[in-house]
């Protein structure tokens, strides 16, 4: 039986406190079944190669089963359902594909949700994004799995690199405010004020910045 959380997640709040993957329903379903047409068609003419029916294979596989991502049926994500596999067969079944690379994204963000540290760190560690914002965001996850099993220097590492990696309003001071919180945590208050005044003077209409102005007036 899937663990369904009760309320549902955004795809911005599931890739970081740290995605912008937002794929509807409407278009997943309608996506799979000309899907399913035009693999059925390319493969009566005999076009498609054994590598480029297995890619095919795979993108309908993923595209059935990634909205449980942002539904919060994590578990479901993960493991499939009565009709589809999950992420975890796809990434096995499809390894070396593009779909089985966006797999352990979503299977990282999952493993994320569900508490299980170890297992994010692992997939979204194989994850290879070509898309500067996702791949932050998606560092910004692994960076903030690292601080929940106590690797403070790697976590702060890795959120410091996504932070640059973005350069994005909507992405780097949330990456910054998590770094100045680590630091916090470790008593480091000269280096967390560097990183708030950052946030401060460099994204000054960020929703973060009015937290970054507390946590520096709050050290004067």
């Amino acid at each position: 039986m899937s663990k369904k959380n009760d309320t549902p997640i955004a795809p911005d709040e599931a890739l970081g406190k740290a995605e912008e993957f937002v794929l509807k329903n409407k278009k997943a379903f309608i996506g799979a079944i000309l899907a399913i047409i035009v693999i059925a068609a390319l493969n009566a003419f005999g076009i498609f190669s054994p590598k480029s029916k297995e890619n095919s294979e795979a993108n309908l596989a993923i595209a059935n089963i990634e909205y449980k991502v942002f539904e919060g049926d994590f578990e479901a994500a993960l493991n499939g359902d009565d009709y589809n596999i999950g992420l975890l067969e796809i990434i096995e079944k499809y390894d070396g594909t593009s779909a089985a690379n966006k797999a352990n994204l979503y299977a990282g963000i999952a493993y994320s949700q569900l508490e299980q540290f170890e297992e994010a760190i692992k997939h979204l560690s194989e994850y290879e994004g070509n898309d500067n914002i996702i791949a932050a965001k998606a560092k910004h996850t692994l960076g903030n799995c690292y601080s929940q099993i106590g690797d403070h220097k790697k976590a702060l590492e890795l959120v410091l690199e996504a932070a640059t990696m973005a350069n994005n309003i909507a992405v780097t001071p949330a990456c910054l405010r998590d770094a100045a919180a680590m630091y916090e945590a470790q008593g480091n208050t000269a280096e967390a004020l560097k990183l708030y005044n950052r946030i401060k003077d460099e994204y000054p209409t960020s929703p973060v910045t009015s937290e970054a102005e507390m946590k520096i007036n709050a050290a004067k």
